[in-house]
């Protein structure tokens, strides 16, 4: 999976949480990853105007959320949103948290924090354009992706739709 970790370098780590989401420490990303060890991240979704969902395609995993982050440590999930909002998509927009689902072995065992922001309609048109690397989809089109080519979706943005976490 293509997500870019470049803040965490200055943040020092990500929280390794319990089964409440609670924290027990802080390692590196990587390390995390690969004892498969309970975590945060956060999953971005932007809405254009007409309520369509931005996906991104990420070399290797399938379509994505809009983008994806873990936690760093000491962070809330709301701050690290708005961070990667503001950092990955030059957006001051304001965010709204849409749910919380639970870790799974598909999700990398991540607490994944949801949140939408909109999309203006300038900045949709010029991502529509390259559509190898974004996709507008409505909650019907999203929705079909998931019943019929579930192989080109990530874990992420699949478990969200099948479990009713992204709603129209």
């Amino acid at each position: 999976m293509t997500i870019r970790y470049s803040h965490l370098r200055q943040a020092g780590g990500i929280e390794i949480v319990d089964a409440d989401n609670k924290p027990l420490g802080v390692m590196d990303y990587k390390t995390i990853v690969r004892q498969n060890l309970s975590h945060r991240s956060i999953a971005l979704l932007l809405r254009d105007t007409a309520g369509r969902f931005l996906l991104t395609f990420q070399t290797g995993a399938g379509w994505n959320f809009s983008s994806v982050a873990p936690v760093p440590a000491g962070q809330s999930c709301e701050t690290c949103a708005a961070i990667t909002l503001r950092r990955q998509w030059n957006l001051h927009t304001h965010i709204l948290p849409v749910g919380l689902y639970p870790p799974c072995k598909e999700n990398g065992n991540s607490f994944v924090a949801v949140f939408k922001a909109k999309l203006p309609s300038l900045m949709a048109v010029t991502l529509t354009a390259e559509p190898e690397r974004h996709l507008l989809l409505n909650y019907d089109e999203l929705t079909g992706l998931v019943t019929h080519f579930s192989h080109m979706l990530t874990p992420y943005i699949r478990i969200a739709l099948q479990n009713a976490y992204i709603r129209p």
